[in-house]
């Protein structure tokens, strides 16, 4: 099955040398490239580095059934796999190799490298052929340089290149998946949470998830996501309900939520639109409004604050007429001053 996985393409030449490492916890995948974009731009933000996206096959059932379903959860197009990936599952190796001798030549006088140019259709080659055979545990900078004037004379003649910027170490013993605990140091408290998530207990599972938004987790939404399609519904409507808080959401993941019959669970996945729908904010306001139920008002009613009172004139005098005391006399607060006495 085919996944993808965004990150920087800085931390996509460490993942190419030696697998993905579950640092919070778990490696994150997902079916949608469009997600994965999200999570790549996501990171880079934060660093100097471009996004990148890992096209990957992984045959999930075989995985699951070799390290343990508490290990390899699987849903609503995410997959969490709690141990070291091999490289060996990267589809896109030549895309990534061409974004690095891009990344290598930034300053110079260039045009991005395609991953289709024959030159890096043999250095990928290359560098897989070099891989596999084990005989060595990297590919030397000297070494790489040639190939790059052999293979690539147009980009790199004339140009100085650092030796640290063509450093390139694989780890050849490491070509499946671990099935023991990784050696890197994780927050026990983390590992408490992620027990609790694979637990067979419905309660187990609420905690897990309340104890990872307590940490702040940073694939908390990722992880709500995954319980979206838990067989509890209570462990569901709280997976709906933390996605609210979270500083992500995706409306395509939401969407089929708003229509439930369970009123606690439209309710949370109208609010999660209202809060992550930048473009339809105002729609989903306003249909959490108008919704029979007060507890769907209510939900879609705390988010108020984070509306402009004059811009949202509309939403917030459908507050103010709400026959649930509650959500009136919070519009009523929230407008106080703001040219809304005749609307009351």
């Amino acid at each position: 099955m085919t996944f993808y996985h965004g990150t920087t393409l800085r931390s996509a030449i460490r993942i190419a040398e030696i697998g993905f490492l579950p640092k919070k916890g778990a490696v994150w995948f997902t079916t949608s490239k469009n997600r994965a974009q999200r999570r790549a731009r996501q990171k880079a933000r934060k660093t100097a580095s471009p996004p990148f996206i890992f096209v990957c096959e992984i045959d999930v059932q075989e995985l699951s059934n070799r390290l343990g379903k508490n290990l390899v959860m699987h849903s609503k197009g995410f997959l969490a796999i709690r141990r070291r990936i091999p490289p060996t599952v990267i589809l896109n190796s030549t895309e990534l190799i061409a974004s690095w001798v891009s990344q290598i030549l930034q300053g110079e006088s260039y045009q991005n490298i395609s991953p289709h140019h024959p030159g890096i259709d043999r250095l990928s080659r290359w560098v897989e052929n070099r891989m596999n055979t084990g005989t060595d545990s990297a590919i030397r900078p000297k070494e790489f340089s040639q190939r790059l004037q052999q293979w690539l004379p147009n980009f790199f003649r004339g140009v100085k290149i650092s030796p640290e910027d063509l450093r390139f170490d694989y780890s050849p013993e490491f070509v499946d998946f671990e099935t023991e605990p990784s050696l890197e140091p994780v927050d026990p408290r983390e590992e408490n949470a992620l027990d609790a998530l694979a637990d067979v207990k419905p309660k187990r599972r609420i905690r897990g998830l309340e104890l990872l938004a307590q940490l702040e987790h940073e694939d908390l939404y990722e992880w709500c996501t995954l319980l979206l399609s838990d067989e509890s519904v209570e462990v569901r409507i709280v997976a709906l309900q933390t996605i609210i808080y979270c500083n992500d959401g995706d409306p395509e993941v939401l969407m089929p939520f708003v229509e439930s019959q369970n009123k606690r669970i439209r309710a949370a996945a109208i609010a999660a639109l209202a809060k992550h729908s930048t473009e339809d904010a105002s729609h989903w306001f306003e249909q959490g409004l108008k919704d029979r139920e007060a507890c769907v008002r209510l939900e879609t009613a705390a988010l108020l604050p984070t509306l402009d009172v004059i811009e949202h004139r509309e939403i917030f005098e459908l507050a103010l007429y709400d026959p649930n005391p509650a959500i009136k006399n919070l519009a009523e607060k929230l407008t106080i001053g703001k040219g809304y006495a005749d609307a009351r």
